[in-house]
């Protein structure tokens, strides 16, 4: 996404997250985001929305069924952005909104790159420190990179933690070139 595109879609993020702040509804805003989301994801439903022969009435119309249940201010920055092209960006609309909730929350999301699976008991205790470290609740997404060789690599939000072997190994090949004898 263009820089402009994804500060765009900040912008909207967060007036979202003002008008279900203003209203304490932030759980409703959420579920009705996620509904959004998943709509404008199927291609044909995109399709329709983005076609510019077809009249915003009829889309209204085609839509109404679908969003019952959908608080009606939802709807109306589903067609705003419809009106302005902007669909292509509900989905970083929404995980802004999210970045935002989770921040009021206490929540803070880790990216955790292992040399090997790890185990429930390592992941718990890698949750513990990170959340020590950073005074949130951690939620951890894991993932196998074998190219680290050992240790892990955990990234929370723009904090990088690298404590892999092949990170280690690199500063040593560094610090050995280096080396004046």
């Amino acid at each position: 996404m263009a820089k402009s595109a994804y500060a765009q879609a900040m912008r909207y993020g967060q007036a979202v997250f003002e008008i279900a702040a203003q209203h304490q509804n932030f759980n409703t805003w959420r579920d009705n985001m996620d509904t959004l989301v998943r709509m404008v994801q199927d291609r044909d439903v995109l399709y329709f929305l983005e076609n510019p022969r077809i009249p915003i009435a009829k889309k209204r119309e085609v839509l109404e069924p679908k969003l019952k249940g959908v608080n009606p201010m939802a709807v109306n920055l589903l067609y705003l952005l419809v009106e302005r092209g902007g669909l292509p960006m509900m989905s970083d609309i929404f995980a802004d909104y999210q970045r935002r909730l989770d921040e009021l929350h206490g929540v803070a999301h880790a990216k955790v790159t292992a040399a090997i699976p790890l185990s429930e008991t390592e992941t718990a205790d890698i949750k513990q420190k990170l959340s020590a470290m950073f005074g949130k609740q951690i939620d951890i997404t894991t993932k196998v990179d074998p190219s680290l060789l050992g240790g892990i690599v955990a990234r929370v939000g723009d904090k990088v933690i690298d404590g892999s072997i092949s990170r280690r190994l690199d500063n040593l090949k560094r610090e050995i070139n280096q080396a004046r004898l």
